[in-house]
């Protein structure tokens, strides 16, 4: 009964499969999710992407109507740091894919769209329209 219940527990049977040094290899594409920051002060919107471990050139952020996706998709490498006497016992360092789109109010000039990629934040840069007031007095007749 006892072995039942660790056999069935996730953290035991982790704990289990280490231990017996069973490899499981896990492919992920687009699971995960950048944590992402979004301001705004009177002049634009500022979104923050935290991106760790790309280069600037990985990036794709592409504009259709009001709706903005970032995404990054590198082909997986053939795990040039291996070697035949070395190999991985885990691999948890790795490029990972991801896309994520936003829709952007009408108060965002989509001309002005700044992109910035800096200490493994990725910045973008909505500035807002200019606001023109019309106002007019209408006489009564």
């Amino acid at each position: 009964m006892t072995y039942f219940r660790l056999a069935h527990d996730p953290v035991m049977r982790m704990i289990m499969n280490n231990f017996m040094n069973q490899e499981q290899e896990t492919e992920r594409s687009c699971d995960w999710m950048p944590a992402t920051n979004i301001t705004e002060n009177d002049q634009a919107f500022q979104l923050e992407m935290a991106v760790p471990g790309f280069s600037k050139e990985d990036f794709r952020i592409n504009l259709e109507k009001d709706v903005l996706t970032v995404s990054s998709e590198k082909e997986k490498s053939e795990k040039s740091d291996e070697t035949k006497e070395q190999k991985f016992r885990k691999c948890e360092f790795g490029q990972r894919n991801f896309s994520r789109s936003f829709t952007l109010p009408e108060a965002v000039d989509k001309d002005a769209i700044i992109a910035e990629y800096q200490n493994g934040i990725l910045m973008i840069t909505l500035p807002k329209k200019e606001v023109v007031k019309f106002t007019k007095e209408i006489q009564v007749v």
